[in-house]
């Protein structure tokens, strides 16, 4: 004997609506205008001759029958996502998506893709840059890297803070810290050599600093920490991209403080030198962000093992860098 269901599409529609108790949000999610998602709902509670929603003024709610069918609908689905994202991980093949910082891209990850694409030719990795909170139940990506403060950071009183939010929520994800964010002060060497390395907090006066919009705090939690007391007023030129504060200094407009990880690159090349000898490491890392569900699979497992690999071996060069 057959079975016997409503549309899957409209079950589909009322999961979403049912799960963020919102048509709106559900019509984000699912990629189609509100009115459609209201078509689906009134479509699957004619076929089942009850009112599955209460629609208020500004909200909904679920119904009696409602309540009764979004667990189990809920529940399907997900065991149906888990097994297709089973199959589709264990290619160990085919497109993966990562969302990374902006520098972070162009400054580490993107020079050592080459070795990642040699390895791993059936793998092609698609980079989309973004400084937002990642959000995996809207985006389609596998994977992220982010910069933020993990629950081993939150009690690392007196270093520069960082207020990124990393992920809108942290609910059946995995997260593996990858780097320190550690500040080193830059500048060109044209620039250092006109005015001078900062030895003492009198110089600052003398010198521009250059500062990063989504980091307003970095320099005067950079002073702090090693005991200088600076008037931050007169320094404001801001940049919204670390690229962009790196390449100012490169320029010559100023000293940057940027993460170690970011300007080695530059240093290496002779572009940048340190500006001042301390280092202070921020009250946060950079880290990779996945699915629970997906960790150990396929093409995101052999990407986050290639990943950390490269991590250790980056914090081993700073550390021989540094010593």
């Amino acid at each position: 004997m057959a079975r016997r269901f409503p549309s899957l599409n409209a079950l589909r529609t009322f999961e979403a609506a049912a799960r963020h108790l919102s048509f709106s949000a559900a019509s984000e999610e699912l990629n189609v205008t509100q009115a459609a998602v209201s078509r689906q709902i009134r479509a699957l509670e004619d076929d089942l001759g009850v009112k599955l929603f209460k629609r208020m003024t500004r909200a909904v709610d679920l119904t009696e029958e409602g309540t009764l069918l979004f667990p189990p609908m809920r529940d399907a689905l997900d065991q149906i996502e888990r097994a297709t994202n089973r199959i589709w991980g264990n290619k160990g093949s085919g497109i993966l998506t990562v969302s990374v910082l902006p520098t972070f891209s162009v400054k580490w990850l993107m020079p050592r893709l080459l070795d990642f694409s040699e390895k791993h030719p059936d793998i092609e990795v698609h980079l989309v840059n973004s400084i937002k909170p990642v959000d995996f139940e809207k985006e389609e990506i596998d994977l992220a890297i982010r910069v933020g403060t993990v629950e081993a950071d939150l009690h690392t009183e007196g270093r520069p803070r960082i207020d990124l939010v990393m992920a809108k929520a942290w609910a059946h994800l995995q997260v593996e810290a990858l780097l320190p964010d550690e500040l080193i002060a830059v500048a060109s060497p044209a620039y250092v050599a006109r005015h001078g390395a900062l030895t003492d907090q009198d110089k600052v006066r003398d010198v521009a600093l250059l500062n990063m919009a989504t980091r307003p705090n970095a320099w005067n939690d950079f002073f702090n920490a090693i005991g200088w007391q600076v008037d931050m007023r007169k320094h404001d030129a801001a940049y919204g991209h670390f690229f962009m504060t790196i390449q100012a200094a490169i320029e010559g407009r100023g000293i940057a403080l940027v993460p170690q990880v970011l300007a080695q690159g530059d240093i290496s090349a002779g572009l940048l030198v340190p500006a001042m000898p301390q280092r202070v490491t921020s009250n946060g890392r950079y880290c990779l962000i996945g699915r629970s569900r997906s960790w150990e699979q396929g093409k995101i497992k052999i990407f986050k093992e290639w990943l950390i690999q490269e991590a250790e071996a980056s914090r081993a060069d700073l550390v021989a860098l540094n010593s």
